[in-house]
């Protein structure tokens, strides 16, 4: 069997794996299914809009959304994790805005990083560009020296 076999069938095993997860949470857990199913649709979105790096986007988004997440589900736990309760944190606005505004902190952290490190190696090359160019100086220098010499 070779690797990319073996690693399809991981991944088909681990769709399947997290199907079974969502649709048992679906099952046993409705409320937080759906509180935590509308305040992600900005990671959701990010996966499948940007296929060039939205897994890693939606990796870094992850922390952001789920801080945000901790004052609702503490609100869904109190009233008992009841459909009802879940669809009256969804009907107060900053509940979204707050969750979609975490998650797009994420995101704009993870473009400010990569500007970062954009900008990190456009100095670190500058710089270097200009240490070769003075050291090619120095040699052309030295040679035109050596040249003017030997005559």
């Amino acid at each position: 069997m070779t690797a990319s076999v073996a690693k399809g069938q991981r991944g088909s095993l681990t769709k399947w794996v997290n199907g079974l997860a969502c649709g048992a949470a679906l099952a046993w857990l409705p409320g937080y299914s759906l509180l935590i199913g509308v305040l992600l649709i900005p990671l959701i979105a990010v996966c499948l809009l940007d296929s060039n790096r939205g897994e890693v986007m939606a990796r870094m988004m992850m922390p952001y959304a789920f801080a945000a997440l901790v004052h609702p589900f503490h609100m869904l736990w109190n009233a008992d994790g009841s459909m009802d309760a879940a669809v009256m944190l969804l009907m107060n606005p900053m509940t979204s805005v707050v969750g979609w505004c975490a998650a797009g902190g994420g995101w704009f952290v993870f473009e400010v990083a990569i500007l970062g490190v954009k900008l990190t190696r456009q100095f670190q090359v500058r710089q270097r560009k200009a240490t070769i160019a003075k050291e090619l100086a120095t040699l052309a220098e030295e040679w035109d020296e050596q040249v003017a010499e030997r005559p």
